[in-house]
């Protein structure tokens, strides 16, 4: 080639590398201006299914009695992890899933219980209520509610950011908290059951519009339909070999006066201010959520443009029984077993609306139920016991009552948390410090406490013990209590005219099922806040900033 035919070359060359840069730089804008679309290896929709109250041991435990099409199918060539933990100090429904769905812990999510105390104002927060926000679909106000008190981000919110809100993300729960803490900020639409009425509903945080499939669907009366029926065994008595006898006499029951099957639920709700709650605590609730789904999931054409889409399905029954019910009784078993077929036959319309290799789904627990302290007392003859709040605060008044002068120096008990009356201890001029240490050090001396800390201490970081690692990970400065309380393992709060929903248990299930999921079974330790930024793999795009799980490597090809 001689040196003019080179030169020509080479402009050409140039000019030919110069259109590339150009049309890459198009593409590249193209991608920020209309957000991150779909490709070839990142599922067109993610399905995380959370059950509440869920214990890791429940599939091994009824293996035998599922079909194929459900938990057998996910486990058999899903990525299961059966050594995962939720590390958090109170372990319920209301702070687990924000810690699932944001990869990080309460310290930094803020949501510390369902309700905590405003020092400044005084004031009681509820997690998720929201008198400012309206219910969409019912007259009445169990849709007042919204996610402000969510401090960061969470999957979906990361997902509607990054795609330029081309994504579509739905909740759907049984209740209000499960369904607004897993959508986040930005979700299309949260949506829980309305035990008022029977409808679900949603908040005007998320919508302007009620969708008008949910209004048609509310127009079946499904809930009534239910409330009419018995709630009976699935299969034999004698299929139920995996649960203690249905009579069992440590099982309290309905109000402690129902414990046997059939249930009647128009009968055992009779006198209740919202009968249609009862359905709450069978299966038939988990069929409506699967049913309202499956209608999300058709109208709503998930999964069918060139944006990844993201449901969030929260099944509570298991929350809702477990007030009644043990983790072995045959009540647990049946709502288990019947939620082996809403799975199967979800799972069975993702294989036919988008097929079987274009979505994936997670599977966890939004909690673990624990067993009684009378099953644990009598049937393991384990050193355990109950501890009673009411008494031990009436002790810890009169002490400081003693020390300090007459005063109303405790203002809130909640879940193992003691909050001061900030206001009180400044205008006496008192060490709010010298006064924390003093109640941690008298809450010490109760039977049945493992640790009584206060919140300067965890402030400092000055705990340097592994076992306080929950404590550190679930204190927000802003909301938790000035002392938070470990109860000894198998010991358990309670009230004098209430029942509170408490577990020590933080072994959770967490399986991956679907496109590029690689089957197998992993004994290595996980956590729950390594769910998101693995499902943020799955869909390339970057993890909540605050997310501090890790990826599982073990699930990819």
């Amino acid at each position: 080639m001689d040196a003019k035919h080179f030169l020509t070359f080479e402009s050409q060359f140039f000019d030919l590398m110069r259109n590339i840069s150009f049309i890459s730089f198009l593409l590249l804008m193209s991608a920020v201006c209309f957000g991150q679309k779909q490709n070839d290896n990142s599922p067109k929709l993610v399905v995380g299914i959370n059950i509440e109250h869920f214990r890791a041991d429940y599939i091994i435990r009824y293996w035998d009695s599922f079909q194929l099409g459900g938990f057998k199918r996910l486990v058999d060539k899903g990525s299961v992890f059966k050594n995962a933990r939720a590390d958090i100090h109170n372990l319920k429904p209301t702070t687990l899933l924000p810690t699932i769905y944001t990869g990080t812990y309460p310290s930094e999510h803020g949501i510390v219980g369902d309700k905590w105390l405003n020092q400044l104002t005084g004031n009681e927060v509820l997690a998720t209520s929201d008198n400012y926000m309206l219910t969409m679909g019912s007259d009445s106000e169990m849709g007042n509610a919204s996610a402000k008190q969510l401090k960061v981000f969470t999957l979906g919110d990361v997902l509607k950011q990054q795609t330029n809100f081309k994504s579509k993300v739905y909740s759907i729960a049984l209740n209000a908290n499960a369904a607004v803490l897993t959508a986040g900020h930005a979700a299309d639409a949260a949506f829980w059951f309305d035990h008022s009425n029977g409808n679900f509903v949603t908040s005007s945080y998320y919508a302007k519009q009620f969708p008008e499939w949910a209004i048609e669907f509310n127009h079946k009366n499904l809930a009534s339909f239910y409330f009419e029926r018995e709630w009976d065994l699935l299969l034999p008595k004698s299929s139920y070999k995996a649960s203690l006898a249905d009579d069992y006499i440590l099982e309290n029951g309905y109000w402690k006066k129902w414990n046997t099957f059939p249930y009647k639920l128009t009968k055992i709700a009779k006198d209740q201010a919202f009968p249609l709650e009862i359905i709450k605590t069978t299966p038939y609730g988990n069929v409506m959520l699967r049913d309202f789904s499956a209608q999300l999931i058709i109208n709503e054409e998930l999964g069918m443009d060139d944006y990844p889409d993201l449901l969030n399905i929260t099944f509570s029954t298991l929350d809702y029984a477990n007030k009644w019910f043990t983790p072995n009784s045959v009540e647990t078993q049946d709502v288990i077993l019947r939620m082996d077929i809403e799975i199967a036959s979800l799972l069975s319309l993702l294989d036919k609306t988008m097929g079987k290799d274009n979505y994936l789904v997670f599977l966890t627990s939004a909690s673990t139920s624990g067993y009684p302290v009378s099953v644990l007392k009598n049937d393991l003859g384990f050193n355990a016991g109950e501890f009673s709040p009411q008494s031990a605060l009436a002790l810890l008044r009169s002490y400081l009552n003693a020390i300090y002068g007459v005063g109303d120096w405790i203002k809130m008990y909640n879940e193992e948390q003691i909050f001061l009356n900030h206001n009180l201890i400044d205008l006496n001029n008192l060490p709010l410090n010298d006064m924390r240490e003093k109640v941690a050090l008298f809450m010490n001396q109760f039977t049945g406490v493992k640790a009584a800390l206060p919140a300067h201490l965890i402030e400092q970081g000055n705990l340097n013990n592994p076992r306080f690692n929950i404590i550190e990970n679930s204190y927000c400065v802003q909301r938790s209590g000035d002392i938070l309380i470990l109860l000894d393992e198998g010991w358990h709060p309670t009230y004098r005219y209430n029942q509170v929903d408490y577990t020590s248990e933080k072994r959770v299930p967490i399986i991956f099922y679907g496109m590029y999921s690689k089957p197998g079974t992993h004994y290595g330790a996980t956590s729950v806040i390594d769910i998101v930024p693995t499902i943020c793999r799955f869909l390339n795009i970057i993890p909540p900033d605050n997310c501090n799980g890790k990826v599982l490597e073990q699930v990819f090809w």
